[in-house]
């Protein structure tokens, strides 16, 4: 580092200021900003992008897109909420109501964590969220649905049975940590 990446650290300092001040606007947000609306949507599109990939073959995405509606009807619930906050007082409307806010935020926080599943991948446990990751087949960019897409590329080279069997336990997995996602976001877990 100090011969040739960052001689006098002056992007270490740049992004621990970037990091410095992310952390100040969350740690000043009362309640967080996390938009979940909008990572249902990018859940649908990796859905469709995955099922062109699959057509044809035996395989059913109809437990992830069930998954995905559960997880929106949760959204809306939580944009509800939200909205019943922001418009109950004019001025400081969660000063009063101190417990739905810390309810709601431990919702949101703990609603990413259950996108994460303790075995990891397949072949690679170190990468525990199962809705993005590198995928086996390309280290540079991030893949929706990446255990998917590594069982995927695997049962197109080998076309067997159990290979296509592999993918429909994929979909399973990240379908359940889909639903995991909406219980805790709606509240079902804590």
């Amino acid at each position: 580092m100090e011969k040739y990446g960052d001689p006098m650290f002056r992007r270490h300092v740049a992004v621990a200021s970037i990091w410095g001040l992310v952390a100040l606007g969350l740690s000043d947000e009362e309640i967080l900003p996390f938009n979940y609306s909008s990572y249902v949507t990018e859940l649908e599109n990796g859905a469709v992008d995955i099922n062109k990939r699959v057509l044809g073959m035996p395989v059913s995405l109809s437990p992830i897109h069930k998954s995905i509606k559960q997880l929106n009807r949760a959204v809306l619930k939580v944009d509800s909420e939200l909205q019943a906050l922001q418009t109950w007082k004019f001025w400081s409307p969660w000063r009063n109501n101190p417990l739905r806010v810390r309810d709601l935020n431990d919702r949101l926080m703990m609603t990413e964590r259950a996108f994460t599943e303790r075995e990891g991948l397949s072949g690679r446990p170190w990468y525990k969220h199962m809705i993005y990751g590198p995928s086996l087949y390309n280290d540079y960019g991030a893949e929706a649905y990446p255990g998917v897409d590594d069982a995927i590329q695997t049962a197109k080279k080998a076309n067997t049975s159990e290979s296509w069997q592999s993918v429909q336990h994929e979909i399973h997995r990240v379908a359940r940590v889909i639903s995991q996602s909406a219980s805790v976001l709606s509240g079902g877990f804590s």
